[in-house]
């Protein structure tokens, strides 16, 4: 009885995903008038997504930080495209760009998309190397700016019955060595959309993420990367220098270009699962981008001591390396 009850829940789950699958792959209709707000459109992710949907007729509203990222985006994109100038961190300037959106959304209608895509990567080293500063504002735009644009932008989407999409990452269900702002971040971002996808299903509103793997972005600099990681070790405490040592700092500056040369340099796989996300009939829950993300979510699923075996494969401090001989 038990397996043929197994059996049946299989049948239902396969059938349930072949009908998600075909009906994902239908889009709605008139997006030419379905409005989306997208933060962080200077550069990255939310630039390439801008002028995807500027070219497809959709009423893009795109959230810049500098008037320069705004400026060079109205270049490249027909005047259809709006752009509002936000900083995610600064309670004015949300309150500010809310009212900007209300005067450009016809009086009838609500706010279809809302895309939290706001990010910055912060120092690549262990935990002892972070300063409280350089910590606070990894979360104060990661996973702050996105809860309060989020909760001031709710009652427009609430009122078009429309989506919030949140670019988190890999690391939100896959902790990385020597990243626990930025993995805190992300798993929060994530946490937030899992939470408000329960919290806002009666008022129509849903919630989608996508969570990209190593993809090459503007963030992701290996000369920056090296020279703050040389600062901050500059920076720390003579035991923590001790500990790590000249040979780590080296090893782990190497590993940065390892890291840049893995990564896409296209998009598309990213800019796709957005757009789907926002007009697909069926959008799905979350979305895993690039080759690497799906890889790391079928090891995350591992044993836990050999998933932290693996990936604790980063270049070993000076002190724990002279202390196996």
């Amino acid at each position: 009885m038990c397996c043929l009850i197994l059996a049946l829940i299989l049948v239902i789950y396969i059938a349930y995903k072949i009908y998600e699958n075909q009906k994902g792959k239908t889009f709605i209709e008139k997006i030419t008038n379905r409005y989306v707000f997208i933060t962080g459109c200077d550069s990255g992710f939310g630039n390439d997504l801008a002028r995807i949907l500027d070219k497809q007729g959709v009423p893009v509203i795109a959230g810049c930080l500098t008037e320069k990222g705004g400026a060079d985006l109205k270049r490249k994109t027909s005047s259809r495209l709006r752009v509002v100038q936000i900083d995610v961190t600064d309670q004015p300037s949300i309150r500010n760009a809310v009212e900007s959106v209300k005067r450009i959304l016809p009086r009838s209608e609500g706010l279809w998309g809302l895309v939290n895509n706001a990010g910055i990567q912060v120092l690549h080293a262990p935990l002892e190397f972070h300063s409280y500063e350089a910590i606070y504002k990894c979360m104060a735009v990661n996973l702050f700016g996105a809860i309060e644009v989020t909760k001031a932008f709710l009652p427009l989407v609430r009122k078009a019955k429309g989506r919030v999409v949140c670019t988190t990452s890999d690391c939100a269900f896959q902790s990385y060595a020597c990243r626990v702002p930025y993995v805190i971040s992300k798993v929060g971002m994530d946490a937030m959309a899992e939470c408000l996808r329960r919290e806002l299903y009666y008022a129509g509103v849903t919630f989608h993420t996508i969570q990209p793997g190593a993809f090459k972005t503007s963030i992701v600099d290996p000369e920056e990367m090296k020279s703050t990681l040389q600062k901050a070790f500059d920076a720390a405490d003579s035991e923590v220098q001790a500990f790590y040592g000249q040979k780590w700092l080296q090893e782990t500056k190497e590993q940065f270009v390892g890291i840049t040369k893995s990564q896409c340099e296209d998009l598309s796989e990213v800019t796709n699962a957005l757009s789907h996300a926002l007009f697909s009939v069926m959008p799905k829950r979350s979305y895993l981008c690039g080759t690497r993300c799906k890889f790391d979510y079928y090891l995350s699923q591992l044993p836990g001591r050999i998933h932290t075996w693996l990936q604790a494969m980063t270049p070993p401090p000076d002190a724990a390396t002279q202390s196996d001989h």
